[in-house]
């Protein structure tokens, strides 16, 4: 669901017999996000980033507030500076704040095994320098963060970010991928790994 004034898409992971749910992004409307799960009765579970922008982030300090500092929250280990800095994060671009520092930090390859599956994760910087990329093979969906959309890509001009950097990530982590995987964008709808292949024309093979 797109949240925010930047229409930042948050995806929920969950699970109808375990109730755990993992919120990837929960951009910067919280009470959205709970509403859902409350919806769907489901547990909140953790919070899972794919980098550390402010659209992406400025739920996170309420949900930890309303959950507790025990929430787990995940992100890419070559972030952390991202997290840390309002200038790289772009708070300040917006006259925010955001005080939170994930508790666990993830590796190029690491496996997440949540709500009765398993979850790759994928270090794909160029957006920013500590950006991932999340796929989950059993339902062949890949939660891309900034790196690619529709038809385009995340910008590369903001602190950290890299045009030739974000290319090789495509190329190397996301067009190696089986064609027919969704690609569920930060932004806008989604893709397949086989259309961008072909039609995107900022990054072809």
């Amino acid at each position: 669901m797109p949240l925010g004034e930047m229409e930042t898409n948050c995806y929920v992971l969950g699970n109808s017999e375990t109730k755990e749910a993992y919120v990837f992004d929960p951009g910067a409307e919280p009470e959205a996000v709970l509403r859902l799960l409350q919806q769907e009765g489901l547990e909140f579970s953790g919070i899972i980033l794919t980098h550390g922008h402010f659209d992406h982030i400025l739920a996170v300090d309420e949900l930890v507030a309303e959950v507790g500092p025990q929430l787990p929250i995940y992100a890419g280990e070559e972030e952390k500076e991202v997290f840390q800095n309002g200038n790289y994060n772009l708070c300040s671009m917006v006259g925010q704040t955001s005080l939170f520092m994930p508790n666990h930090f993830l590796k190029d390859g690491d496996i997440l095994e949540i709500c009765g599956t398993k979850v790759k994760c994928l270090h794909t910087p160029g957006h920013t320098c500590g950006g991932m990329s999340y796929y989950i093979a059993d339902k062949s969906w890949l939660i891309a963060g900034d790196t690619l959309f529709q038809g385009s890509i995340g910008r590369t001009d903001f602190p950290t970010g890299s045009y030739q950097v974000l290319a090789d990530s495509i190329k190397k982590k996301i067009y190696t991928l089986p064609d027919y995987t969704i690609i569920f964008p930060g932004h806008g709808p989604s893709t397949t790994v086989g259309e961008e292949k072909v039609c995107n024309m900022f990054v072809h093979l």
